[in-house]
């Protein structure tokens, strides 16, 4: 069972790493196309289209990671029952809140565009228009999000990849039509609306092929224990998912209140990136949520302590060498990719990912706490640092400006994941504190004396061009893994699991 469980994770995170990998050259490309044909203002109203609907999902109140939790564990159990019931109570409820907080949200956007985002009254028309429809859209995709939650439970992460990689692809043709098209900004929410017609389809599609006894009858299969059984672990999940947009989405806000459009519009160039470096390591470990539910579901706990030491040294090793990377290289990048006219957005990105690299470490602690019924360790971390980052970002913010928001985002995320892992090990039997020496030291240091030889390279030669960089790229990650190659730092069961992922021979000392 255990092995089972090991392949599932490596397959499902192959097929992560590998859409996330292909959908930063179409990020890369489409950015600056998109940049050019709106302008710094409209892109910045553009950026706080996300920061609408993410706020719009706090009506989701945390069900869908319930559901991914929750069909993991039915579907561990076979009981198909159940899972029709889980399916359909979800639906009921996403109907409800969709039409609830639709409303209001729609109600409530003239407010906000003018009173909270201070969005400047030639654009005020456009942006309400915008983000009215990227309101319903957001409800839409909620309703029918449960077929894409299945798709995870079951830990097929194969199709929902598959499905995301195309939509990414033709999101970025719809882009280019309609913004060569003379369309603007409204033709970017009509292409959202396309895009989002198209994941429905193929999520109900995959749906249906991995588990053919799916029926669609709220009706017939509403079941109020399960509604009991989805809300005792959402509340948690919601109140993480609050504090997670008072750190990563309020950053916005905030800049478009008391800095201006331009501002969100540097800001939102460095926050892709950064959330894209994010993601694609992020991506790795997501497959550990259902994972963890089914060795919770069968009382593995040994293993589960086994899965988070192994988690975490995989984590440090990805995290650190990327993080670091992408800092040394921001400047380089932004001036090859952009032009010279974007200093600031190469500066946030550092700062940005910096921060991020903190959060990323916690992830293993929260991906495998949720998995195993304890998400209320991440929401208690998430409660301070959202708490933390407001106060923070409302103090700087006016007093500095700009990288007040940065200032007030790095303080928040440091402190409160020094809390989560202090809390991890409170809740994790079996865990040493040996081990963040153990797995740290080493890929920070062998990151950071590579990354300094880049730094004093590109203030002798500028470095510039994507081949140079993706090549500097490369040799620096290669240099780095054999450098934690050549040692003790990974065990045979680490070598045999990259030799079975990369089965060549000779190259796993």
């Amino acid at each position: 069972m255990i092995s089972q469980v090991g392949s599932r994770i490596a397959k499902n995170s192959i097929f992560n790493v590998v859409r996330t990998f292909l959908t930063v050259p179409i990020t890369l490309i489409i950015t600056p196309y998109t940049i050019y044909h709106l302008g710094q203002k409209e892109f910045g109203v553009w950026a706080l289209v996300g920061v609408i609907s993410s706020y719009a999902q706090l009506s989701d109140f945390g069900i869908t990671e319930s559901l991914i939790k929750f069909m993991a564990e039915f579907k561990a159990r076979e009981e198909t029952e159940r899972l029709n019931q889980l399916i359909n109570t979800a639906i009921s409820i996403y109907f409800v809140l969709g039409i609830t907080f639709g409303l209001l949200f729609i109600a409530l956007m003239p407010l906000v565009v003018e009173k909270i985002l201070s969005i400047p009254p030639d654009l005020s028309e456009k942006a309400i228009y915008v983000f009215v429809i990227a309101i319903i859209l957001f409800f839409v995709n909620m309703l029918m999000g449960v077929f894409g939650s299945l798709i995870i439970g079951f830990q097929r992460m194969g199709y929902s990849n598959v499905i995301s990689l195309s939509s990414t692809c033709l999101s970025a043709a719809g882009t280019v039509y309609f913004l060569g098209s003379g369309y603007g900004i409204k033709g970017l929410i009509y292409n959202n609306a396309i895009n989002t017609a198209f994941i429905i389809t193929a999520n109900i599609i995959a749906a249906k092929h991995l588990f053919p006894s799916l029926k669609i009858n709220p009706f017939r299969y509403f079941q109020r224990d399960i509604l009991m059984i989805i809300f005792s672990f959402s509340w948690k999940v919601q109140i993480s998912n609050i504090t997670q947009l008072m750190i990563f989405q309020i950053d916005r806000v905030l800049l478009s209140h008391y800095v201006g459009l331009v501002a969100v519009s540097q800001y939102e160039i460095a926050n892709r990136l950064a959330s894209q470096v994010r993601g694609f390591v992020t991506s790795i470990f997501s497959p550990m949520v259902p994972a963890a539910s089914t060795l919770h579901a069968i009382d593995d706990g040994e293993r589960v302590t086994g899965l988070y030491r192994r988690s975490f040294k995989y984590m440090a090793i990805a995290a650190i060498p990327i993080s670091i990377l992408v800092i040394v290289l921001a400047h380089p990048f932004i001036r090859t990719w952009l032009g010279p006219d974007f200093e600031t957005s190469a500066f946030t990105l550092q700062l940005l990912t910096f921060s991020y690299m903190f959060n990323l470490l916690t992830g293993p602690g929260c991906f495998i706490l949720s998995g195993i019924n304890k998400p209320q360790i991440g929401m208690r971390s998430s409660i301070m640092a959202g708490f933390t980052n407001v106060v923070l970002c409302l103090f700087f913010v006016p007093l500095i400006g700009y990288y007040g928001v940065i200032l007030g985002i790095s303080i928040s995320i440091v402190t409160s994941g020094v809390y989560f892992i202090w809390m991890v090990h409170k809740n994790i039997s079996g865990l040493s504190w040996r081990l963040y020496r153990q797995t740290l030291l080493r890929p920070f240091l062998l990151s950071l004396v590579l990354a300094g030889v880049l730094g004093a390279t590109d203030m002798i030669i500028p470095l510039s061009g994507y081949y140079t960089l993706c090549l500097i790229g490369a040799v620096y990650m290669l240099l780095v893994m054999f450098g934690l190659f050549k040692g003790e730092y990974f065990d045979e069961f680490d070598r045999s699991i990259f030799a079975k992922l990369i089965p060549l021979k000779g190259v796993w000392p």
